[in-house]
This record gives structure tokens, sequence and C-alpha cells, in this order.
């Protein structure tokens, strides 16, 4: 997980899903982008310019605890 808590983590995910600008949780130095800015393939990995964080919302999604 990218957050302290499973409520963050939801909260991150819906701010990427729904392409708000959202501060890198890692290292709070940029904005996430598109993973694949040229392709404009989908709004489901995303990445900051800053520290090179990865971040593929299927991924956190699957990986979420139950509770």
């Amino acid at each position: 997980m990218y957050t302290n808590s499973r409520e963050n983590e939801v909260r991150l995910l819906k701010r990427l899903w729904a392409e708000l600008p959202t501060i890198c949780p890692k290292c709070h130095q940029a904005e996430l982008e598109h993973l694949h800015k040229k392709a404009k393939k989908s709004n489901l990995d995303w990445k900051c310019p800053a520290c090179g964080e990865i971040y593929r919302t299927i991924n956190m999604l699957s990986e979420l605890p139950d509770s």
C-alpha cells in the first residue's frame, strides 16, 4: 500500500480513476502523470515524475486489505 490505511488507499484510487490532480503519496513532490502519456491508453497506470514511482491501479485494488 502507498498510504497508511485502506480508506486512504481507496481515496487515492478514486482520485486517480477520476483523473483528478494527485500529489505522489510517496515523495509528496509532484503530481502523478499518466504512465502511457503519449499513447493515452488508459487512466490505470500513473507515474511520479519526481521520484519515478509507478502506480498500477489494478494491482493496488487487488492488494487492498479486506478491512
